[in-house]
């Protein structure tokens, strides 16, 4: 049972010397409780790792999925709870409700409120049928629940897009971590957003072009659309203007040489390889990385194996500069307006050059590649530095 007092699980928590499953996974929860949510996750990873029963993995994966949910991870923590209903389903039969639980409550914060029905209603019929009176009445507590949520905009955002602002996920990239509002805005939430309002603004003050920051309170970002079609919608030939450089591939490598022309001193980002690796583990750990999406000359390895590989193949120094993480024809819009920005630290060049090459390679062929190199200034290219950080997207 964990203690009411903040005081004393804080106490448990410094005394604790974890050394098996259950432990670490005491340990986990109790970090949870008290918002340290990065050790939480070290904890329970390292408890997911000892797992060996498939009821063992599947509370684990709920309680990851908690550290992610609690923190403002919606997304993240939803996978882990399918996960771990899948899981509970195959090998765990009388714990499915555990996992139903857990995802209907994640499924009504991001505002999925017919998902979120269904699988409280899946639980609480389970268990009824188990006569598990206790959590059967916590379940209904989360059906009615349903009523207040989703979870209600801050002020200055819901001012700014009104009281019955229209939604669309239906835009270039359908990433699930932004949604456009009334055909002029652009809202992302939770820590992804924090960290992507925070690099916006620093990369703002370094001269660097960025969408402009509309309303930002909580967790809750909303960006101004640009108004300009990105430069992958340009090399898909969706009409537009031209970039300024000429071709998308020369666009691409000189706004590149800008940004890595900043001083890496002047950069508060970490996204070094120890940090990523670290990250890269996490992901690894925790099931988290899509192996359907590598590369077609990766699709033979597993997770496990890019992160065996890239480990054993990792270079002896970074050439650091401050790197976008993520530098695709699509984070670039016409006029060199840098977009998705929430990856941005300080990073080995070959990060960015690595990503931009692939893409450019596949979507206009060897020589928009040369010419982007050209126009990013690069003399010479490191090909092991390609391969590396390439293997390394895998993983993200």
């Amino acid at each position: 049972m964990v203690p009411a007092d903040r005081e004393a699980l804080t106490a448990r928590v410094a005394a604790a010397r974890p050394t098996d499953f259950g432990s670490f996974r005491q340990t986990g929860c109790d970090l949870l409780v008290l918002g340290r949510y990065g050790e939480a996750l070290d904890h329970l990873d390292r408890a997911l790792e000892l797992a060996d029963t498939g009821r063992r993995r599947v509370a684990v994966l709920v309680n990851l999925g908690d550290v992610y949910r609690y923190s403002g991870d919606a997304p993240t923590a939803e996978l882990l709870y399918r996960r771990a209903l899948e899981l509970a389903r195959d090998s765990a039969p009388d714990a499915v409700s555990f996992p139903l639980q857990h995802l209907g409550k994640a499924l009504a914060e991001q505002g999925r409120l017919a998902e979120a029905r269904a699988s409280l209603e899946e639980a609480l019929a389970l268990r009824e049928a188990a006569g598990d009176a206790e959590p059967a009445e916590s379940t209904r507590a989360a059906l009615l629940a349903l009523d207040r949520l989703p979870i209600p905009l801050p002020a200055s955002v819901a001012a700014l897009v009104g009281d019955s602002p229209t939604w669309s996920d239906e835009h270039e990239g359908r990433s699930g971590s932004v949604a456009r509002v009334n055909g002029t805005y652009w809202v992302k939430r939770g820590p992804a957003a924090v960290a992507e309002h925070e690099r916006l603004e620093w990369l703002r003050g370094q001269g660097m072009r960025v969408p402009v920051v509309a309303a930002f309170e909580d967790d809750v970002l909303v960006l101004e659309d640009a108004g300009v079609p990105s430069l992958a919608s340009l090399i898909a030939g969706a009409p537009g203007p031209s970039p300024a450089g000429g071709s998308p591939a020369t666009a691409m490598g000189e706004l590149l040489r800008r940004l890595h022309s900043i001083p890496v001193a002047a950069c508060p980002f970490d996204g070094r390889l120890d940090v990523m690796l670290a990250q890269a583990r996490r992901r690894v750990v925790e099931g988290l990385v899509d192996a359907d999406d590598f590369d077609d000359d990766h699709r033979d390895l597993t997770p496990a194996q890019v992160l065996d590989r890239l480990l054993a193949m990792r270079p002896g120094r970074e050439d650091l500069v401050v790197a976008h993480g993520d530098y695709t024809a699509s984070n670039v819009l016409s006029g060199g307006v840098l977009i998705d920005v929430g990856h941005l630290g300080v990073a080995d060049r070959y990060r960015d050059l690595a990503i931009a090459a692939r893409d450019l390679g596949e979507d206009l062929g060897p020589a928009a590649v040369e010419e982007f190199f050209a126009a990013y200034g690069l003399a010479g290219v490191d090909h092991e530095r390609l391969v590396y950080y390439r293997l390394l997207d895998e993983l993200f």
